[in-house]
C-alpha cells in the first residue's frame, strides 16, 4: 500500500491495465474448457434449459395481471395522503406582512358607505332630500365647465 502512494498518475494507471490483462487474459484462457464442456452436455440437458427459458419468458406476462391490484391501491393510498398533506397545507394561511395604505382604506370605506342605503332611521330624511331636489329648477344647478388647457 505504501508502494501505491508514492506511484505518479501515469504508473497508476499503468499498474490498473496491467491488472486487468491479466485477468482477461484468465478468462479468455478458460473460456476452451467452457466450450468443451458445452459441448458435452447431452440434448436432455440443452432441451431442460430450453424449457426453463421458455418458462421465464412467459411468466412476467402472468405477472403484471397479479400485480396490477396491489399497484393501484398502493396509488389510491398515496393520493389520499397527498390530498390530506393538500389541505392540511390549505388551513394554515400565511401571514402576509403587507404595508396599510391609509388612503386606500379610506376610499374604500367611502365606496361602501356610499353604496350602502343608510340607516332605516333616516329613510323619510332622505325621500324628502330626493323630493326637494326633484322639485328644484334645472336653471339653479349651476353648470360646471372644464378648466381650459394652458398650452405653453
Amino acid at each position: 500500500m505504501e508502494i501505491i502512494r508514492h506511484l505518479s498518475n501515469e504508473e497508476l494507471t499503468d499498474l490498473v491495465i496491467d491488472s486487468d490483462q491479466q485477468s482477461l487474459r484468465q478468462t479468455l484462457e478458460a473460456l476452451p474448457g467452457w466450450a468443451r464442456t458445452a459441448t458435452e452436455r447431452n440434448d436432455e440437458f440443452w432441451q431442460d434449459q430450453r424449457a426453463a427459458i421458455r418458462s421465464r419468458i412467459s411468466a412476467p406476462q402472468r405477472r403484471p395481471v397479479r400485480r396490477l391490484p396491489m399497484l393501484a391501491g398502493a396509488a389510491a393510498a398515496a393520493m389520499m395522503v397527498l390530498a390530506g398533506m393538500m389541505l392540511d397545507r390549505a388551513s394554515v394561511v400565511p401571514t402576509q406582512n403587507a404595508q396599510v395604505d391609509s388612503d386606500h382604506e379610506l376610499l374604500v370605506e367611502v365606496e361602501r358607505v356610499v353604496h350602502s342605503d343608510g340607516p332605516a332611521a333616516l329613510e323619510p330624511a332622505a325621500l324628502l332630500a330626493e323630493e326637494m331636489v326633484q322639485q328644484l329648477p334645472a336653471a339653479n344647478f349651476p353648470v360646471r365647465k372644464k378648466e381650459p388647457r394652458h398650452e405653453n
